[in-house]
C-alpha cells in the first residue's frame, strides 16, 4: 500500500463520516417530528375529551362541574406541537449548515433550556391537575 492509497482511504473515510453526521441529523429531525405529532395528538385528545366532560356534567344530576379550561389546554397543546416542529426544523437546518461548514459545536444551552421549559410546563400541569 503506497501513500496515494492511504490518502484515498482517508478521504473516503472523511466523506463517510460526513454522511454519517448528516444521517444522524436526519434521525434527530425525525424524533422532533414524532414528538410534535405526539404533543398535537394529545392536545386533540384532551380537546375532544373536554367536550365529553361538558356533556357528561349536563346530563348527570349532581355531577361534578366540567373543567372549562380543558378545551383551551388541548388547543394550547396543538400549538405547542407546532412550535416543537418549528424548533426541530430550525435545529435541523442550523446543524446541517454547521456540519457542512465543519464548525459544529453542540448547543448545551439549548438542551438545558428545553429541559427547563418542559420541567416548568410539567410542574404547572401537575399543579393544574391537582388544584
Amino acid at each position: 500500500m503506497d501513500g496515494n492509497d492511504v490518502k484515498d482511504l482517508k478521504a473516503q473515510q472523511k466523506k463517510l463520516h460526513h454522511v454519517s453526521e448528516h444521517l444522524a441529523n436526519e434521525r434527530t429531525m425525525l424524533a422532533w417530528i414524532r414528538t410534535a405529532i405526539a404533543v398535537m395528538t394529545l392536545g386533540v385528545g384532551i380537546n375532544r375529551f373536554s367536550l365529553f366532560l361538558v356533556e357528561f356534567s349536563h346530563t348527570v344530576p349532581g355531577g361534578r362541574t366540567a373543567n372549562i379550561h380543558a378545551e383551551q389546554l388541548g388547543i394550547g397543546m396543538v400549538g405547542l406541537g407546532l412550535l416543537v416542529l418549528l424548533g426541530g426544523l430550525w435545529h435541523f437546518v442550523h446543524i446541517a449548515r454547521a456540519i457542512d461548514d465543519d464548525t459544529y459545536r453542540p448547543l448545551r444551552v439549548g438542551i438545558v433550556a428545553t429541559t427547563l421549559a418542559v420541567l416548568v410546563l410539567g410542574g404547572v400541569s401537575l399543579g393544574w391537575l391537582l388544584w
